[in-house]
C-alpha cells in the first residue's frame, strides 16, 4: 500500500523553465555574456543551480573557474527574490495533490533546487498540503543518491516500499531506483522526453509513464 507520495518539483509539480531560464539569461547578461535558448536550458537542469550554472557557462565559452563564484551568487540572489516569476503549476496538478490529500497519501517534495526557492514554490502553490518540503542543501548529496530521500521517508515514518516516487527526469527515474520506492513514475509533461528519461536504464527497471496526472493518481490507487 502506497503511504507517500514524493515528487521532484520542476517539471513536474510546477513548470519552471522559463523562470530557470530568466534568471539564467539575467545572470549571464549582468557578467557580459551571451544568453542561452529555452531549449539549452532544458538540457542544463536537474542536477541542481551549481550545475546548471556552470553548464550554462561553458555553453557561452566563459572561463567558468575564474567567474563561477561570482555568477552563481548573482543568479541564486536573482532567483531567491522572486523565484515563482513565470512558474505556473501543471494542468491538472492542484487537483492530483488534493485528491491524493484527501486520501490520507503523505505528500513530500524532494528538489535539487536551492532550499529556499523550493519552499517558497511549494508554499505559494500548495500551501500546506505537502508533510514535507526539502531542497539541495550545501554540503548533502542531490538525486539521484538515495541518502536524502530515504532520510525524509524515515522522518515520515513510512517506508521506500510505501513510497510512490514521482519525477520527470532521468535523475528522477534513477533516484526511485536507488532507493527502492515501491512504485515509481516518470510523468512525460516535464523537461524530458520519453527517451531521455529511458536513456541508460535497464528495462526491467523502467518507471511507470504517466501522461497526466489522473493517470499517477490510477497508479497510486492500484497500489
Amino acid at each position: 500500500m502506497i503511504k507517500c507520495a514524493m515528487f521532484d518539483l520542476d517539471g513536474t509539480l510546477i513548470n519552471t523553465l522559463p523562470t530557470i531560464t530568466h534568471y539564467v539569461n539575467a545572470t549571464l547578461t549582468k557578467n557580459g555574456f551571451e544568453g542561452i535558448s529555452l531549449e539549452d536550458c532544458r538540457l542544463f537542469v536537474g542536477n541542481g543551480a551549481r550545475k546548471l550554472i556552470e553548464r550554462a557557462l561553458s555553453f557561452v565559452g566563459a572561463d567558468v573557474p575564474r567567474v563561477f563564484d561570482k555568477v552563481f551568487r548573482d543568479y541564486n540572489a536573482a532567483y531567491d527574490s522572486a523565484p515563482n516569476y513565470l512558474a505556473t503549476p501543471y494542468e491538472g496538478i492542484r487537483e492530483l495533490v488534493d485528491a491524493l490529500f484527501e486520501c490520507d497519501v503523505r505528500l513530500a517534495v524532494l528538489s535539487n533546487k536551492p532550499d529556499l526557492p523550493t519552499r517558497l514554490t511549494v508554499r505559494e502553490f500548495f500551501g500546506d498540503r505537502f508533510a514535507y518540503v526539502r531542497g539541495g542543501i550545501p554540503g548533502e548529496p542531490l538525486k539521484p543518491d538515495p541518502t536524502v530521500p530515504l532520510k525524509v521517508l524515515s522522518e515520515l515514518c513510512v517506508s521506500p516500499e510505501e513510497c510512490a516516487y514521482i519525477g520527470d527526469s532521468e535523475v528522477d527515474a534513477l533516484t526511485g531506483i536507488n532507493m527502492r520506492a515501491g512504485l515509481r513514475i516518470s510523468c512525460l509533461w516535464g523537461f524530458r522526453t520519453k527517451e531521455e528519461i529511458l536513456h541508460g536504464i535497464s528495462p526491467d527497471a523502467y518507471p511507470e509513464l504517466a501522461s497526466s496526472p489522473d493517470e499517477i493518481l490510477r497508479l497510486i490507487k492500484s497500489h
